[in-house]
């Protein structure tokens, strides 16, 4: 992962680089340093709604990549979720989604 530094020059080009289709978005691709507020601000006119919100989840609040992909795990679970009550009627509930990533509770051991 890139580090905290780094993440406001990388992170729109990391995006744009990784989503499946990206070459055929109707934008032109993130500038060398273009922040992520101002790619998902441009990110608004390709028309693809989960491009723009992981644009937008890698804002310039965003404090690196750690933080972002905690954001995106949160995302899953809670789409997860929505799907859930799609795939099994009745059984999913109305139940908060866990908001702390599994990576960043603490264990047993660091527990004072």
């Amino acid at each position: 992962m890139p580090r905290t530094k780094s993440w406001a020059r990388t992170a729109a080009q990391m995006i744009y680089a990784a989503y499946p289709g990206s070459d055929s978005l109707p934008i032109d691709p993130p500038g060398a340093g273009e922040s992520p507020n101002a790619f998902a601000i441009r990110a608004q006119e390709a028309g693809d709604t989960l491009f723009l919100f992981l644009c937008r989840e890698a804002g310039d609040d965003c404090c690196g990549a750690a933080e972002y992909v905690a954001r995106l795990d949160r995302a899953i679970r809670d789409i997860e979720h929505v799907r859930d009550a799609f795939v099994r009627p009745g059984r999913a509930g109305a139940r908060p989604s866990k908001r702390t990533p599994r990576s960043a509770r603490p264990r047993a051991t660091d527990r004072t």
